[in-house]
């Protein structure tokens, strides 16, 4: 799912194992939490583009790796506090923030009487928030466990990779025993509707001190409210199977094997992709069209572009490994290739144009006959955002 998603579903289960005990800072460690296993991304500076695809959602996203992470995080955390070293952490941090603030503020751009003000009042709010905050002789110390960490950085932590195997996106949650990416495919990377209520209850009950039964309440409610949805796009999901398998069979299409994903930011609109051994079938359904059937479009697989080094170079194969097998590949050029993830959907909802497919990787056609990934492909020329979301929701409303 989305960063933003994340951080809210950590910081709600940080709340839910350790609010009780700690207030505010459960819903802090918690979201830091959430965050975590995304941080792999900053391997990307020092890995080949292929390699890191490979790698993103990979070992950081292993439910057994956060598992032990968590027993080493609590114990880090706790001793923090315990050494009250957590003060001298936060006043660095602090500090560091404050100077960059003071920095953009006075001395990018002109330097007026006006900015040196704000710089001012930047600085003596800050040393006055860091003081009330840490340094105060009533300073309220977090009473904790080990164990209690240890518990919430557990549930926080692994509760990232369980959401993400809803998505089409996948997750190695398995690893090391298994480098299968799990991908339920019921939900978008982006749901509003799972993300804005559950963030709503989340800011409800930090309002709320830690003592008082509707601080639990509320944060309760968001955890409710977004497993209920999640259970509904489950749900969803079958009756769309149904949908595509009746409207392949009334086409005569046969197909070795297919999957269905809802489109970005709804889970109304959906796509349905079907392999046969020369084609795929792609066709999208929205619950709001006059006829419960889908809309398919026959894609040529293309796959005699690149010839036996599909199954041999390695470039290639971790795509394959990536897209599912759900792909089709382009030649521009003699050594440029592009290679098409179709599990994504398109922009504009072009389904017959490869061009338009989310999903696009540029390849470079090495002289040995090897590829090496050069990038993931810029957006279709023609796909200027605010016409492609125009043409999602008029395709959800089940208009065209």
């Amino acid at each position: 799912m989305d960063s933003l998603t994340q951080i809210i579903l950590g910081a709600a289960v940080g709340e839910a194992a350790l609010g009780k005990k700690i207030g505010n800072r459960a819903m802090v460690w918690g979201a830091i939490a959430g965050t975590i296993p995304d941080l792999d991304v900053i391997a990307n500076g020092f890995m080949t583009p292929i390699d890191a695809l490979a790698f993103h959602r990979g070992p950081t996203h292993s439910a057994l790796y956060l598992s032990i992470f968590s027993l080493l995080l609590g114990w880090s955390v706790h001793f923090l506090y315990e050494q009250k070293w957590h003060k001298w952490v936060g006043l660095s941090a602090w500090s560091i923030l404050v100077v960059a603030l003071f920095g953009a503020i006075t001395f990018m751009g002109e330097l007026t009487i006006t900015r040196i003000l704000l710089g001012i009042f930047v600085l003596s709010s800050s040393s006055y928030m860091i003081y009330k905050r840490y340094f105060r002789p009533e300073y309220d110390q977090p009473k904790a466990t080990i164990r209690q960490w240890q518990w919430m950085f557990f549930l926080s932590l692994v509760t990232h990779p369980i959401l993400d195997c809803f998505t089409t996106y996948g997750t190695q949650i398995l690893i090391p025993f298994s480098s299968q990416r799990v991908a339920f495919n019921n939900i978008a990377v982006a749901d509003p509707l799972y993300t804005l209520p559950f963030m709503l209850c989340l800011i409800t009950a930090a309002f709320y001190s830690r003592n008082n039964h509707q601080r639990a309440r509320w944060n309760n409610i968001g955890l409710i409210v977004s497993s209920l949805y999640m259970i509904f796009t489950i749900v969803n999901k079958s009756r769309i199977n149904t949908i595509f398998e009746n409207s392949l069979i009334k086409q005569n299409v046969t197909y070795s094997r297919y999957m269905t994903t809802p489109t970005i930011l709804n889970n109304i609109l959906w796509s349905g992709i079907a392999e046969s051994d020369s084609v795929y079938y792609y066709g999208t359904y929205s619950f709001f069209d006059s006829k419960k059937f889908f809309r398919i479009d026959t894609l040529p697989k293309n796959r005699m572009v690149v010839g036996e080094a599909i199954h041999t170079d390695k470039t290639l194969k971790t795509l394959t490994w990536f897209s599912d097998d759900y792909y089709q590949i382009k030649r521009n050029s003699q050594d440029s290739l592009e290679y098409f993830d179709l599990r994504f959907g398109t922009f504009k909802m072009k389904t017959t144009d490869a061009e338009q497919f989310v999903f696009k990787f540029n390849l470079i056609e090495n002289p040995k006959g090897t590829y090496t990934l050069k990038n993931q492909g810029e957006r279709p020329r023609d796909a200027d955002f605010g016409e492609a979301f125009a043409a999602l929701w008029e395709r959800i409303m089940g208009r065209t």
